[in-house]
Formats: structure tokens, sequence, C-alpha cells
């Protein structure tokens, strides 16, 4: 073969790995300029990485968690966001509950030996003991206007329910019974008091007037029932009801306690759902589940819609108390006196 022929074919070789070479690069920036397009276009019209939930209802959430390890109280945005811790001692501090300016929380603490009640400033300064009683203090409920606390203690043998000024001072007792009387609620109109009694056999809602004078039964549905809660204008209350499975579900009624309806989304077969707590608009719920695994604080418009999950922490969040402003107002679900077996043996003093 002569030496031209063979420069020919070498020259040939050549081109054809140029034109191989060209058209692998060509296909490389073909799939780097897709790839730049696409990110550019997630990062359009993908949502801010750092906005927040949509706000459901103006005002703060204040709720127990154990994500420090023991019970505390914290406050976080009606959509989740902007977490504030509020207590820091080893003792579980739980049953929170908004004054109705929001200035003050109401909550029990057993930082002392037992448990008794305090107040704090909304940012968890100023604390300062109200009860002082070997007894069991529990399930403090503000009145409307700020003046007066109810609230459940032992100090005569079974649970009662007490009344006293939002001071400490003036203790004086509202129920006369040998049986459980339990988690009051203020109606906002302030001459009712909402609460649980046992006198009957199971635990039932009953109404009274605030002096603790004329009782009646609201509820009479089989299974036991808590928790009740009033609406903001005191149309409707609030309750749970263990009456399918025996897993709490949360129903609304009427204040004379009839039309009860099935809150939807609250309601998941062999799950918990209690400690109802009313947005201050009316239009939303805040409340305990343990459909996670765990103890979570999840919302839920009225008709069921909008079901959220608030608080997404592997430790237990419970007993919300929903704000009525911008840092205060209406009382939520809290702790009972009675603790309630969870998973693992351990026990948490609950309302369902």
């Amino acid at each position: 073969m002569s030496a031209l022929r063979k420069l020919r074919i070498l020259l040939v070789g050549l081109g054809v790995c140029f034109w191989l070479a060209a058209l692998w690069l060509n296909g490389m920036a073909a799939r780097l300029f897709e790839a730049q397009l696409t990110e550019r276009a997630a990062a359009w019209f993908a949502p801010p990485p750092d906005s927040p939930p949509q706000t459901l209802s103006r005002g703060r959430i204040v709720f127990v968690s154990e994500r420090n390890g023991n019970p505390e109280i914290y406050s976080m945005d009606s959509n989740g966001s902007a977490v504030r811790r509020l207590t820091r001692n080893n003792a579980t501090d739980d049953s929170p509950t908004w004054s109705p300016d929001g200035r003050l929380i109401a909550f029990v603490s057993e930082r002392d030996g037992n448990r008794e009640i305090y107040t704090m400033n909304a940012d968890g300064s100023a604390l300062r003991r109200l009860t002082r009683n070997r007894a069991r203090d529990d399930w403090p409920t503000w009145s409307p206007d700020g003046k007066q606390i109810a609230f459940v203690s032992e100090r005569d043998g079974a649970p009662q329910i007490y009344l006293m000024n939002a001071d400490g001072s003036e203790v004086r007792r509202l129920t006369q019974t040998d049986s459980p009387e339990t988690q009051p609620a203020w109606s906002p109109d302030g001459r009712q008091i909402a609460f649980i009694s046992e006198r009957d056999g199971e635990p039932k809602v009953y109404l009274m007037d605030a002096d603790g004078s004329n009782p009646r039964r609201l509820t009479n549905d089989s299974g036991a029932h808590k928790t009740p809660r009033w609406s903001p204008d005191g149309r409707r209350l609030l309750f749970v009801s263990e009456r399918s499975d025996g897993f709490g579900q949360i129903f609304s009624m009427s204040r004379n306690g009839g039309d009860a309806t099935l809150i939807a989304g609250t309601s998941i077969a062999n799950t918990r759902s209690f400690a109802p707590a009313w947005s201050p608009d009316g239009n939303w719920i805040a409340f305990t589940t343990d459909r996670d695994g765990d103890l979570e604080i999840y919302a839920v418009r009225l008709d069921g819609t909008g079901l959220r999950n608030l608080t997404r922490n592997r430790a237990d969040d419970y007993s919300p108390s929903w704000s009525a402003g911008a840092t205060g107002g209406a009382s939520g679900g809290r702790p009972t006196a009675t603790p309630t077996p969870l998973g693992g043996g351990r026990q948490i003093g609950m309302a369902r």
C-alpha cells in the first residue's frame, strides 16, 4: 500500500473520530442544558423553601410536648411554625390554657412535688403559683372576663370543681357530690360551666350555672364522654365520645345537648382523637391524635376538610389551647388527673 493511500485512510479515521466526538459533546451539552432548564423551572414554580404553611386562623396555640425529654409547655403559630419553648424544668408541666386577653397562661406543674396551678406570661416569664395544697389541683379554665379560674381539686376527697380569683385567693367549692366532677369549661357569656360528671355512672357532659347551681345532664348516649369545649359564639360544644369502638372521636352538639354530629377527620379506626380546641373564628378545630404512632396535634375544619398535622415530631405533642388574638384567648383540651396508658408502658395524664 502506497504512503499516499495510508495517509488518506488515517485522515478519514481522524475525521470519523472528530465527528463522533462532536456528536458526544453535543449530546452532553444538550443533557446539561436540559438539566439546568429543569432545575430553573423547578425553582421558578416551587414555593420558596422557607415560606411557612398557610395560616389557619389568628392567634397562637399553646401545647405540651415531650420533645426535650419530659412534658414541657410550648407555643406555635396556628400553622405549626414559630415553635417556642415556654417552661424549662425536670418536672411535668401541662394543662396550658390562655387567659381571655392572651397575656397569661394558666397551667399545672409538678415542680414543687405535686400538681399545683400556676400562671405565667405568654412568653414564659413571671411565673406565679396559685394553689398550695397537698392534694392534686388540676384543669384550670379562665372565666371570660379573666377575673376567676375554675379548676379541679382532690383536697376534699373525690375530684370536685372549685373556683378562685385569678390571683389564687378566695377559693370556694362549686360541685357537692361524692363522684368525680372534672374538666370544667366556662361558657363565653360567663353564665354557665360545662363539665364532666360521673354521678350517674359513666362520665357524661353536664352543665351548671357559674355559681354551681342548677346542674343538668347534656349527653345520654352510651360510652364515656369527655372534654367539653364551647364554640367562640357559645352556640355549640365539642366533646369526646367513646360511643362506637372504644376509641375517642370528637363530636359537636348544640349547647342544650342535641344535634350531636361527628367531626369528620377525627375518626379513624383503632386510633384516638381527643383534647379538642376551637380556633378563635370557630372555623377550625385543633386536636390530639395517635394516628401516626405517636401523639401529634392536627387541625381540621368543621366540615372535615383541610386536615393537617401541625407538630410533626417523633415525641408526643398534645393538649392544644388556641388563643383568641395575637398572643392569647380561648381554652382547649388538656390532661386530666387520671393517667391513660400509652405504648411502651408509659403513662400520661390526658383527656381523650
